[in-house]
């Protein structure tokens, strides 16, 4: 799960921040099932890995072949109140930005897919040195 994690980190958008910092590991038993994931909480998150609006449904390659993702087709609007526009904060008064979504940037769905035959191969070494430990 640690190479995983390092690797999304690595193919996260940013260099340094929040989404990075969030992105984390767990594990847990579900019955006999043994499960690892690699996560993020972050709100924003899905918006990054699968990208939004027209922007996000022209460039979504690179996505998980399993999710299928709707996208809102036509541009919207947002108030300047709801955009931070910088640290001045300049009163104006009625201005919108018309917004067109963003291209996905995928790092979640690629870091596990670039990195299934290693973390099989560790899952292996693991078993085999366990079963050895125990033979002897």
């Amino acid at each position: 799960m640690k190479v995983v994690q390092a690797d999304a980190r690595r193919l996260a958008p940013a260099r340094d921040g929040e989404l990075i910092t969030s992105i984390k590991t767990r594990a847990k038993m579900d019955g006999d099932k043994a499960i690892g994931e690699v996560y993020t909480n972050l709100k924003y998150a899905p918006y990054v890995e699968f990208g939004t609006g027209p922007k996000g449904q022209a460039s979504h390659s690179g996505i998980s072949p399993e999710v299928s993702v709707t996208y809102k087709s036509s541009p919207w609007y947002v108030h300047e109140d709801q955009i931070n526009v910088g640290p001045y904060h300049f009163q104006k008064i009625g201005e919108f930005y018309k917004m067109y979504g963003q291209p996905a940037q995928p790092y979640l769905y690629p870091a596990l897919r670039d990195n299934q035959e290693r973390v099989s191969k560790n899952i292996s070494n693991y078993v085999r040195r366990k079963i050895r430990e125990q033979i002897k």
